[in-house]
């Protein structure tokens, strides 16, 4: 029996006349091994066919990304999160698993496993916009408000035209009856986003909760008339 390891992340044993698969996160991971390898396997003799199944370590993470990838996208976020922990088993300083691990566990609803993810992932690389609005996302639902403001903050700072950043800035100063900073981040945010409905919509709340009808009654307009032109389309 022959075991080959798939750069830490699986395990396939070879016996006689047939193969089993140990700790793979899917079998797509075989099918896809063998696209990257097949032309190798062409070029080989027989006697090499066991090198059929191993990928180098660019190339396992690529595969990995690409899977998790797709379960992100059907909405398999327990899937994707399992990926990326098996990635980070054996390179626990990988910014971008770290990243995408907690942006799967904000899609997911774990906002603790992702505030803790995505903290790690800033320390390593202060430069991603994404990470720190995702931070402040997380920190926000966990009703950490300052956390998720100076992590929101840096989000802009980074990115100044990031419209989703302003946009849940606006959600903390309303959560915090700070109506008038709410609507300045709310203006800030269809300043970049022309049919951000959900901002459209908070103004209008905002403004209500001053008092402003008048103001409240035309965002609230412009955000049926947003909706209006979509279903149109």
């Amino acid at each position: 029996m022959t075991v080959h390891s798939l750069t830490g992340y699986s395990l396939i044993v070879y016996g006689r006349g047939n193969m089993e698969v140990i700790n793979t996160s899917e079998l797509k991971y075989l099918g896809k091994a063998l696209a990257i390898n097949f032309k190798k396997f062409l070029d080989r003799s027989v006697d090499k066919y066991n090198s059929l199944f191993t990928l180098n370590p660019e190339e396992s993470k690529e595969v990995f990304l690409e899977i998790s990838k797709e379960m992100e996208e059907k909405g398999d976020y327990k899937g994707a999160v399992d990926i990326y922990k098996k990635m980070l088993a054996s390179e626990p300083n990988n910014v971008n698993a770290l990243f995408k691990l907690g942006k799967a566990y904000v899609q997911a609803g774990q906002f603790k496993e992702a505030s803790e993810a995505l903290k790690k992932a800033v320390v390593l690389d202060n430069s991603i916009a994404q990470a720190f609005y995702l931070l402040g996302s997380a920190h926000f639902a966990l009703d950490e408000n300052k956390e998720a403001m100076d992590a929101l903050k840096k989000a802009v700072e980074l990115n100044p035209g990031y419209a989703e950043a302003y946009y849940k800035t606006g959600l903390i100063f309303d959560a915090r009856s700070e109506h008038d900073q709410a609507i300045e981040a709310y203006l800030k945010t269809i300043s970049f986003s022309p049919d951000f409905v959900r901002a459209y919509q908070s103004l209008g709340f905002a403004y209500e909760s001053k008092g402003m009808r008048d103001e409240a009654v035309k965002y609230f307009k412009k955000a049926i008339d947003i909706e209006e032109r979509r279903g149109g389309k």
